[in-house]
């Protein structure tokens, strides 16, 4: 049997399996594997579920949430004081999640160099809402540098001058990682700040909680950053709303900049808005806002923005039914 096809066994009989995944974590149990899948239990009968993810090196500095599944109780409305409130929810960095939120994901910074020893996952269920249902991938980004891809070349080399022993010792998970298993992370490590990172030259932006064919609201007290990337030859985005609604400080405003954002503090005044740097209304340059609220993007034409590739969205702690978010197409454009 050659050296190449001896390593190429290897890495089929599940020592990548070993080394990045781990299903059916249980509630209040810890793991530092560098990825994980995080699934509901099959019966809730607990008012608290916590998953703590612990470093898996000195290098991580961003956790991978993907959202594959992720149905908790939708929040509740009380019409007459404008508040919508998550019982059962997601706590997770500066996150409190709940509703509807299959297919989205979150990055937070998981700055271990700096002395943060683990992130939690925090589902507070008091409601044991029947229909409550979680599957995540959690994954651990590594900045160092040191990790380079290994060719099957080196792979080779290294294995002729190895003796068997000595290769089994080189495919144990902790060496593995460290040395063979290529920068799985390499294209996926976000900007630094971004919370949300699309990473494909097309795809949808949705607020969370929303839903296409039914009644919902996106969350309160939300700040977030999304970011898309450019891409080599990337020179403009195109983006095109198929819902956008939010609240406006007054209905006849056409809900651009400071119908949207105030540079005073003013109590009670409706802040909720999403940030497009650099952008302009499509068939008309002279339309140059930053901050866009109300349904400016659902009635006009499509946005041009130039890099970065960057939105910005807030939201208050005020709801009333007219927010009921956004989903937003884009497109990079290189001409």
């Amino acid at each position: 049997m050659s050296t190449l096809t001896l390593v190429l066994g290897l890495l089929m009989s599940g020592v990548l399996q070993t080394v990045y995944s781990q299903t059916s974590l249980q509630c209040n149990a810890n793991s530092k594997l560098k990825r994980i899948v995080i699934k509901n239990p099959a019966n809730i009968n607990q008012d608290n579920c916590v998953y703590h993810i612990l470093p898996h090196s000195s290098n991580v500095c961003q956790l991978l949430i993907e959202f594959q599944q992720f149905e908790l109780e939708p929040p509740t409305y009380r019409a007459d004081v404008h508040t919508l409130e998550c019982e059962d929810h997601l706590a997770v960095g500066d996150f409190h999640l709940c509703g509807h939120n299959t297919g989205q994901h979150l990055y937070l910074p998981f700055n271990v160099a700096k002395g943060t020893k683990e992130i939690a996952l925090a589902f507070s269920l008091a409601n044991r809402w029947p229909q409550s249902k979680w599957n995540l991938v959690v994954t651990q980004l590594e900045c160092s540098k040191a990790n380079k891809r290994m060719s099957f070349s080196s792979l080779w080399n290294m294995g002729d001058n190895m003796g068997l022993q000595n290769m089994r010792t080189l495919f144990t998970a902790p060496t593995f990682a460290k040395t063979i298993c290529p920068k799985v992370n390499e294209d996926i490590l976000a900007p630094a700040g971004c919370n949300q990172y699309y990473t494909q030259p097309t795809g949808t932006i949705r607020s969370f909680n929303y839903q296409e064919n039914a009644a919902s609201y996106y969350l309160p007290n939300m700040n977030y950053v999304v970011c898309i990337k450019a891409g080599p030859d990337a020179t403009m985005i195109e983006y095109q709303a198929s819902k956008f609604s939010m609240s406006l400080e007054l209905p006849s405003l056409p809900g651009y900049d400071g119908d949207c954002h105030s540079y005073i503090q003013t109590d009670g005044r409706r802040e909720d808005y999403l940030m497009i740097p650099q952008s302009h209304v499509a068939n008309s340059v002279n339309i140059v806002p930053t901050y866009y609220c109300g349904t400016s993007l659902q009635t006009r034409p499509s946005l041009i923005a130039s890099a970065p590739f960057i939105m910005y969205f807030s939201s208050d702690s005020f709801t009333d039914e007219t927010e009921t978010g956004f989903s937003i197409n884009y497109r990079i454009r290189t001409a």
